[in-house]
């Protein structure tokens, strides 16, 4: 009899994992079905994502409650918080309030570290020191590029990937932002360097990712409050004229939006974070919409 009971549970298990299987594939097929916004543009170009929202390089784990992501959200907002984290993650085996005073007062870290600690994103380290939860921490890219892509959606509705892996591009490598912005295919190229820190190969890059997404509006963000003048605007037109010619500042020139914004064409724009990173998108979102569109 015990046999035979533990025969039919077997045949049980069997139609369980059989029902469980057709879910699964259920699931899957909706899933292909269900691409988010920003992926239907894409395809809508044949291009395919390959991955997109990784987690393991974020400055939070990802398990932070979406309240708790929202808060470090707001934090993120400040241009001396993203200087802070910066420090942070350089030292993230231990560091003292002291040693992130670079760019702001001790009240103003101490501050911060009282919130991360709270948002258990840094623990302390004996007396005077903390070190990050999650390590090793490479760059702040990363967590940079999840702020940007989680701005277009609380600030301007707008679906958002970020980290995007696309399959068989000639450019390769991540595509830092992408968006579905009043249903046009938006791409930012995010950099958490200086502009002394940026190499004309990735000025490049950012002309050759714009042939592989074929994108309505591209961004070039740089997280400073230093001149876009002096370094990158240069860069912009050496590529420009290496792509173009001679005449290129005639046909494609590198013009003044406003303050350190500037544009090509009304479509392509170099953006820092002076003053408000939301803002300064605002800006150029509303500049595309009165001029660059009527251009498409």
């Amino acid at each position: 009899m015990e046999l035979e009971k533990a025969l039919q549970e077997i045949q049980s298990l069997k139609k369980r994992i059989q029902s469980l299987n057709r879910e699964i594939e259920s699931l899957r097929q909706i899933a292909l079905m269900d691409l988010s916004p920003v992926e239907n543009l894409l395809k809508m170009r044949g291009v395919r994502v390959f991955r997109k929202n990784p987690t393991d390089r974020l400055f939070f784990p990802p398990d932070l409650p979406s309240q708790d992501q929202t808060r470090f959200y707001e934090m993120m907002k400040h241009y001396s918080f993203r200087l802070v984290l910066r420090d942070m993650i350089k030292s993230q085996d231990g560091f003292r309030i002291q040693d992130l005073t670079h760019y702001c007062s001790s009240k103003v870290v101490k501050e911060y570290c009282e919130a991360l600690s709270e948002l258990g994103l840094i623990m302390k380290r004996g007396r005077m020191s903390y070190q990050t939860i999650v390590r090793p921490l490479y760059s702040f890219g990363p967590t940079l590029e999840w702020f940007i892509s989680e701005m277009f959606k609380r600030e301007f509705a707008s679906p958002s990937l970020y980290g995007v892996s696309l399959k068989k591009t000639r450019s390769g490598g991540d595509y830092d932002v992408i968006a579905s912005w009043n249903q046009r295919l938006v791409y930012t190229e995010v950099k958490s360097s200086p502009p002394k820190g940026i190499e004309q190969v990735e000025i490049t890059t950012f002309f050759s990712r714009q042939e592989d997404l074929l994108p309505d509006m591209a961004i070039l963000f740089d997280d400073t409050q230093l001149r876009m003048k002096d370094k990158l605007v240069v860069m912009f037109e050496e590529e420009l004229s290496r792509r173009y010619g001679e005449d290129s500042k005639k046909r494609y020139p590198v013009e003044r939006l406003i303050e350190e914004l500037f544009h090509i064409g009304h479509r392509i724009f170099i953006v820092n974070s002076k003053k408000d990173i939301v803002e300064n998108f605002g800006i150029c979102l509303r500049d595309y919409l009165r001029y660059g569109a009527k251009n498409s």
